[in-house]
Formats: structure tokens, C-alpha cells, sequence
């Protein structure tokens, strides 16, 4: 820890009190990945302990149940407090959804918060990828239009978790005490690993998983139950939204992380699939009026920045043509 750096001064800080030297000290300390992670730990405890309004529950719900029975209740009330001035409360006509309705927003107000607190996201735009280093000193590409959660609390001290939506590579490092290292896809899908490259592909027209190196188990619902699937380098799992899965072999598995250099490489790919990989990482919609070219499929390794750079190379190669709409968002794909 930062020499000088203790709960007191944090304590300071949280209230106002910190100098500035002291905020600019504890601002520096607070970047980093260690001080980070203390500084989130102090914070929720000392919000625990200066709680900014301290409702009397009991004490509203009574006077809530007090006039909802009232039958003659009026548009407006004047109550009394010894405590208090004498203060005016308006009323308006099926009060009680009003009460109900703002009950829901002020406790989905805390929920919101309180997952901000409990974890880092990192997310990436469309075309945009995004390169970290996990404290364990994992490595993690998020590809473009994705996102990754990470709990700012406890990762490694029982085990190593993180949750994605989208797509990511994963190089996992293997700790000395065989912490499990798991990657939550979705509701149904759970990857888990000791050591090991892998990449997740999981939005929402299913989940993909396809492994490099090493050994993993993925952990799945079928109906009521969940059931283990280990597997082996080369293996590619799919699963639909129904939860019905299908296991391959690819001898490339490495061909599925090569967007990480921006390359997209296509083995006997129809259109139509490549019109969603068009979505996912650009997000352009690329239609196909006629369904046999849907179905038409491309082999090839192409590198492109942008979607319109990779428009340009698959029909060039290709012969055909494209339109765009005026405001770029969607494509018309046709001979």
C-alpha cells in the first residue's frame, strides 16, 4: 500500500474533508489495480455507515395504510409532527400506484447502482476491440460490440469469474493453487478452466465456444438438469437459444480469434452468416433479397478495418454488388 494511504484518509475523502494534495495522492493510488480494489471495499463500507437518509419504514407504511382506508381522504393533508414544522403533503387521485410506482423506481435506482459498484465493465463499440490484463495475469481480447464483467471484489480469493456477452479470446494463466477460472456466456451456458486459450462467441442468436489449448468444461441446462461437457483442443461447441447444442472439430480453432488482427477467415461460409458477423461487429444489416445467394458460401482470409472495408474485398472477389441506405445502417447484397 501507498505509504501514507489508510481507511482514515479514505474516510476524509469520501466526506469532503481531504486536502487537495491528498485527493491527488489518493486519486493516483486509486488507479491502480490494487488500490483500486480497497478503495471500493472502504467506500461501500463507509456508505454503509453514513447512510444519507434513514427512512422510518414502520412509520410510512402506517401513515400510508392510514389513508388509503380513509374513504373521504382529501386532495391534500396537513400533518402534524411535534418535531416538525407543520408541513403540506399533496395527494392525488389512486395515490396507492403513484406510492407503488415510485417504491419500484427508488429500489431499481439501488439495484443499478449497487451492480456498478460490485463490478468493472468493459465494453467496446462496434468495430472497436479492447485488450486487458486480469489481475491473475489472465489476457482477454473483447471483440467489437461486447462486453465484460468483472467484480471488483474477491476475484481470485475462492475463484477467478467473469461474465460476457458478445465475443472474447481468452488466455487464461493457471495459479499455483488450481483456482477455477469461469466465464458465464448466459443463462444456460457456464465455461469453466484451469489453464487454457479459448474463444466465446455469445449473443443472442446462440453461443459458441471453441477451444485452442488446453482443457475446458462447460457446465450447461438441459431442461431441468445441468450436465458437463469436457473438451479438447479443436473442439467447437454451438448452442442455440433452446439450449440444443452440437459438438465438431475444427483442425483451425486459432481461425476463429483472428479478428483480434482485424483478419476474418471464412471456410465454405454462406452469406447469410457473414451478414451476421456484419451486425455483431459493425452493426450493419447486410440483406439478401434473393435466397440463393443467401446461401451462396465463401472461403478466403480477408483483412479489414471497417465494415465497408470488408463490403469492398467480398464483392470485388466475388463479382457481386452492393447498396447502401442514406444512412449507412443497412446493406442490399445482390448479383
Amino acid at each position: 500500500m501507498k505509504e501514507g494511504i489508510n481507511k482514515e484518509l479514505i474516510f476524509s475523502y469520501f466526506s469532503g474533508r481531504a486536502t487537495a494534495i491528498e485527493k491527488e495522492i489518493i486519486d493516483q493510488w486509486a488507479s491502480q489495480s490494487q488500490g483500486k480494489e480497497l478503495f471500493f471495499i472502504w467506500l461501500q463500507e463507509w456508505e454503509n455507515q453514513n447512510l444519507q437518509y434513514q427512512a422510518d419504514v414502520e412509520k410510512g407504511l402506517s401513515r400510508h395504510k392510514l389513508r388509503m382506508s380513509r374513504k373521504d381522504r382529501p386532495m391534500a393533508v396537513v400533518e402534524n409532527n411535534p418535531s416538525l414544522p407543520e408541513r403540506l403533503v399533496l395527494w392525488w387521485p389512486g395515490g396507492s400506484w403513484f406510492a407503488a410506482a415510485m417504491v419500484l423506481i427508488i429500489v431499481s435506482a439501488g439495484w443499478l447502482s449497487r451492480d456498478s459498484i460490485r463490478y468493472q465493465t468493459f465494453s467496446t463499440s462496434f468495430t472497436e476491440t479492447k485488450r486487458l490484463q486480469l489481475a491473475d495475469g489472465s489476457k482477454v481480447v473483447i471483440n467489437a460490440n461486447s462486453s465484460l464483467r468483472i467484480p471488483r471484489f474477491g476475484f481470485g480469493e475462492k475463484m477467478r469469474e467473469v461474465y460476457l456477452t458478445g465475443e472474447a479470446d481468452f488466455n487464461i494463466t493457471h495459479t499455483k493453487d488450481h483456482k477455477r477460472f469461469i466465464v458465464h456466456a448466459n443463462d444456460n451456458l457456464d465455461i469453466e478452466v484451469l489453464g487454457t486459450e479459448f474463444n466465446v462467441y455469445a449473443r443472442p442468436r446462440g453461443t459458441k465456444v471453441v477451444l485452442n489449448k488446453g482443457k475446458v468444461q462447460l457446465n450447461y441446462r438441459d431442461g431441468r438438469s445441468i450436465r458437463q461437457l469436457t473438451m479438447s483442443p479443436g473442439d467447437l461447441v454451438t448452442m442455440d437459444n433452446n439450449g440444443i447444442k452440437s459438438v465438431t472439430k475444427t483442425e483451425n480453432p486459432q481461425n476463429y480469434s483472428a479478428w483480434k488482427a482485424h483478419r476474418f477467415i471464412f471456410e465454405n461460409e454462406s452469406l447469410m452468416e457473414i451478414c451476421h458477423l456484419f451486425e455483431d461487429n459493425f452493426g450493419v444489416k447486410v440483406q439478401i433479397p434473393d435466397s440463393t445467394l443467401a446461401r451462396q458460401t465463401i472461403s478466403g482470409s480477408f483483412t479489414a478495418l471497417n465494415a465497408e472495408e470488408l463490403l469492398e474485398i467480398l464483392t470485388d472477389d466475388s463479382g457481386l454488388s452492393y447498396q447502401k441506405s442514406d444512412d449507412g445502417k443497412t446493406v442490399t447484397l445482390t448479383y
